[in-house]
């Protein structure tokens, strides 16, 4: 009777190979989504090397092979965890710079904001803030209070609401965001109303110095100032104009 080929080794071969192709893809595009190709050349051409050197020392004997395989454990997890503080760390943790540029050639047309409902609104305007220095979180979630993107700079953080309206913001919404401070512990409260507010919650306003409004046309203008900050930046790393600093 013959026995039956036992094909689960190469099964499980195959697994790992694709395992490995899979994540080393998702890997890339992270990578390349945060725009962090230098730090990826470095530190893969590091790990990559400082492991064949421990290899090519145990091979000729000079350090046993247990140290080698010990430094690829080791190095992974730091490996891991290094990459891991990159990705969270990074300004363009939910767009990448390729988004980023590609989207500040419509900013300036009053007509292409009207076109976007309500979460593409709140993206855009959270990438202007990324652009001019900020890292920010649209939140996208409920439970939030009403929330729409976390912006924090320096020690600064500032919550942000979008209502991509065409009448005036009534004063409920604008009572409602000013209650969430506190509870995000935040230095400033940002609307972002397209067609601005009514008389009623402009007098709610009036006396609480960190509670700011843009319409769509200061939004519109910082754009444009962020487009014109970063022309600048790109002639101060050839060393050919100095850049100034960029707030709202």
């Amino acid at each position: 009777m013959s026995r039956k080929t036992d094909y689960r080794d190469f099964y499980n071969l195959i697994t790992v190979f694709i395992a490995l192709i899979l994540g080393t893809t998702k890997f890339l595009i992270e990578v390349n989504k945060h725009g962090l190709w230098k730090e990826c050349i470095l530190s893969v051409g590091f790990v990559g090397g400082f492991n064949y050197f421990l290899y090519y020392l145990g091979d000729t004997n000079i350090l046993p092979f247990s140290v080698f395989w010990w430094s690829c454990i080791i190095s992974f997890i730091a490996f891991c965890v290094y990459w891991s503080h990159l990705f969270n760390g990074s300004p363009y943790k939910q767009f990448s710079q390729g988004q980023l540029k590609r989207n500040s050639s419509y900013w300036a047309e009053n007509s292409w904001w009207w076109t976007l409902d309500g979460w593409q609104f709140e993206e855009e305007v959270a990438k202007i803030f990324i652009l001019m220095g900020y890292k920010a979180t649209v939140t996208k979630g409920s439970g939030d209070g009403g929330v729409d993107i976390i912006i924090e700079k320096e020690g600064y953080k500032g919550i942000i609401q979008c209502k991509h309206y065409r009448n005036p913001v009534p004063p409920e919404p604008i009572r409602a965001l000013w209650g969430c401070k506190d509870d995000f512990q935040a230095d400033e409260v940002i609307l972002v109303a397209s067609s601005g507010i009514t008389q009623a919650g402009a007098d709610f306003i009036s006396n609480k110095p960190n509670f700011r409004v843009l319409n769509l046309d200061d939004i519109i203008r910082i754009s444009q100032q962020v487009n014109t900050y970063q022309s600048q930046n790109d002639y101060v790393s050839s060393g050919s104009k100095r850049g100034r600093r960029l707030d709202i």
